[in-house]
């Protein structure tokens, strides 16, 4: 099963470097793509790669989250309504030319490398994810998040008392409420003002992983949901804004579980 490129309708290019930047906003990546995609169909069939590469430092929306991971300049999108990023070297959209050999790692790496997700999330969890988002710039964050897909799973599962059924993914409610709770990687009200990529913060182009200091801060105990507000990059300023967004995520999780117990997959006929 394919992350990277999962469907007609959307794909992934985090490894590409897409998200790396300190300003990873929806509207700073669309401008970026698409002024790269321009640039490199402007050049024509007999295009200087060289040139496009330095033309295309001009684009680049400030400074990267992290030094040490390359952001591809050939990265842009593949269609022309705009749904799907990938590689503008890639064959497949240049008549069968493979001109990844000017790319930074080369044909080879590109095309085995597979990021952790592939190893980490179940073929379910790969399957709510793909099944449920139809945006390439939230499904990037969201299928390179494993803490935030598995433990969503494991929290509604511990709710069903059950696994999830694949077949189940397919019920448009469920992919509803799939959908709603992904979203809230988009405007998370508790979001941290510094620059953020999930779990991750970055401080002098090094990276680590952010901590709730739930004892030290309100002497309680770690949130149920720790995982996921760290995933969701939040930072409380009291502990009744914490309470706020554990009851979001609840809700979350109820609606996902009231749909699931509704889809057609659970009736008397197809249990």
């Amino acid at each position: 099963m394919s992350l990277c490129q999962p469907d007609s309708i959307k794909s992934c290019g985090a490894c590409c470097g897409l998200y790396n930047w300190q300003d990873h906003g929806r509207e700073t990546l669309v401008r970026l793509l698409r002024g790269r995609t321009t640039l490199f169909w402007s050049l024509g069939q007999d295009l200087e790669l060289e040139a496009y590469s330095l033309a295309a430092k001009d684009l680049t929306p400030g400074r990267k989250l992290l030094d040490d991971i390359y952001n591809c300049e050939f990265l842009g999108f593949l269609d022309k309504e705009e749904k799907r990023v990938g590689c503008l070297l890639h064959p497949s959209v240049n008549n069968g030319r493979d001109l990844r050999d000017s790319s930074f790692y080369g044909p080879g790496l590109c095309a085995a490398h597979v990021c952790p997700s592939h190893e980490h999330l179940t073929e379910t969890e790969k399957l709510s994810v793909i099944g449920a988002l139809d945006d390439w710039y939230l499904y990037g964050l969201v299928v390179t998040d494993i803490d935030l897909v598995k433990e969503f799973s494991r929290h509604a599962q511990d709710r069903l008392g059950d696994v999830i059924c694949p077949d189940c993914l397919h019920d448009e409610g469920v992919r509803a409420a799939l959908r709603a709770f992904f979203e809230l990687k988009l405007g998370w009200r508790f979001a941290s003002a510094e620059p953020r990529l999930g779990k991750y913060y970055f401080t002098h182009s090094e990276y680590r992983v952010a901590r709730i200091d739930y004892e030290k801060r309100w002497r309680i105990r770690p949130s149920r949901f720790d995982r996921i507000l760290v995933s969701l990059s939040s930072e409380f300023q009291t502990e009744a804004e914490l309470r706020e967004a554990e009851a979001l995520i609840e809700e979350k999780l109820r609606r996902f579980v009231q749909a699931y117990q509704k889809s057609r997959c659970l009736t008397p006929d197809l249990a």
